[in-house]
């Protein structure tokens, strides 16, 4: 389904009854990197994931992408499918863009489910890695990019059908947006923010992940009052699709208990 917002046509997919639990994806994904999880939880919930702008099939505009305009799209797509509030489970990039919105929209969230996510990005990933990050998008393809992310955000032994879903995944990006997501994802930082977040939180990551280590979930688990850690074994940084199953247990688990 296609809607226009905020001067762009977004795409997004819904299914479900209930209860809203809305998923954001991460850096160069799209909606369909979520499968497992809208066949597993639209039998109890209303699910939606969109296409965040200049990703999938969304579109975008000559406004700079910022977390806060992604949080602005996300907002504005629950208003149009008069969703009041919601659980929200954000991925990697979808994390900070959940964060974004816990900081200054918290009556939207049910709770927070931030998965292979990061609070900021210290040195040196936010500095000299943002360097070298914005480099190889200039002189890589993005099919070159995909097949060194996915050597990275997957387990060494992941089977190849879903090593090449996440490779394609990366692969159909267009580059500028991607380069201005990269940026605003790198350049990210919400410490300020933690002491006053009290939602239910939820903090899942990957027991070999290395774009986004444990002790990157130690750090939120220590600065959101109240929030839990989970680790999702056999997998690394792309957890959701490189072992759904104790995924979407683990996270049925937390959502329950919110219940």
């Amino acid at each position: 389904m296609v809607t226009t917002t905020n001067g762009i046509e977004l795409y997004y997919e819904e299914d479900g009854q209930g209860t809203a639990m809305i998923f954001i994806h991460g850096l160069g994904e799209n909606a369909s990197s979520w499968r497992h999880q809208l066949a597993h939880f639209r039998k109890d919930y209303r699910v939606v994931a969109m296409d965040l702008r200049g990703h999938g099939q969304s579109g975008t505009s000559d406004e700079c992408i910022t977390m806060e305009l992604f949080a602005r799209d996300v907002l504005t797509l629950l208003d149009h499918l008069k969703i009041e509030s919601a659980h929200f489970v954000g991925h990697s990039m979808g994390g900070l863009i959940s964060q974004e919105i816990a900081a200054h929209h918290p009556e939207r969230m049910l709770s927070m489910v931030l998965s292979d996510s990061a609070g900021y990005y210290p040195p040196p990933m936010g500095t000299t890695g943002l360097e070298t990050r914005l480099k190889n998008i200039e002189k890589l393809t993005m099919e070159e990019m995909a097949e060194a992310i996915a050597n990275v955000a997957c387990r060494p032994n992941v089977p190849e059908d879903v090593k090449g879903e996440i490779r394609n995944l990366f692969a159909a990006n267009r580059k500028e947006p991607y380069r201005q997501a990269t940026i605003a994802t790198l350049q990210a930082d919400y410490r300020e923010y933690h002491s006053q977040m009290s939602l239910p939180t939820l903090l899942m990551v990957g027991e070999l992940d290395q774009t986004t280590p444990l002790s990157y979930a130690e750090f939120l688990n220590k600065a959101i009052r109240g929030s839990k850690v989970v680790i999702i074994p056999d997998a690394a940084h792309m957890t959701k699709l490189e072992n759904p199953k104790d995924y979407n247990r683990l996270l049925a688990e937390f959502i329950k208990e919110v219940n």
